[in-house]
């Protein structure tokens, strides 16, 4: 039984230079960090408005279940789980940034 000797996969000479690529190459770096937190705002901004879209579809149709103006009970069903299910979305993401802010405050540096 003989054992073959293990071949290097790369000669170590061929190893090219590293080049920056993405940021570090495009020049100033708040102006991408200013663009990308205008982006989260109006992201946000925008998915809480959802939120509050549903909320306000589901209430009048609460009121209108109410007074009588609904004839299909199912309509206002559903617009009052996707008012729930859209709440308790955004109360969990809120608990998840408070909790990541927490642990960031408590990082000893």
């Amino acid at each position: 039984m003989s054992i073959q000797p293990i071949a290097p996969i790369m000669p170590l000479g061929i190893i090219n230079s590293i080049t920056p690529t993405g940021f570090e190459a495009s020049g100033s770096s708040g102006e991408g960090a200013s663009k990308a937190g205008a982006d989260f705002s109006k992201f946000l901004k925008d998915a809480l408005g959802e939120v509050d879209a549903l909320q306000s579809k589901a209430d009048t149709a609460t009121l209108a279940l109410a007074t009588g103006q609904v004839q299909d009970l199912s309509e206002v069903m559903v617009a009052l789980e996707k008012a729930s299910l859209s709440m308790t979305l955004t109360v969990a993401t809120r608990d998840k940034v408070i909790d990541a802010y927490n642990q960031i405050m408590r990082m000893q540096i």
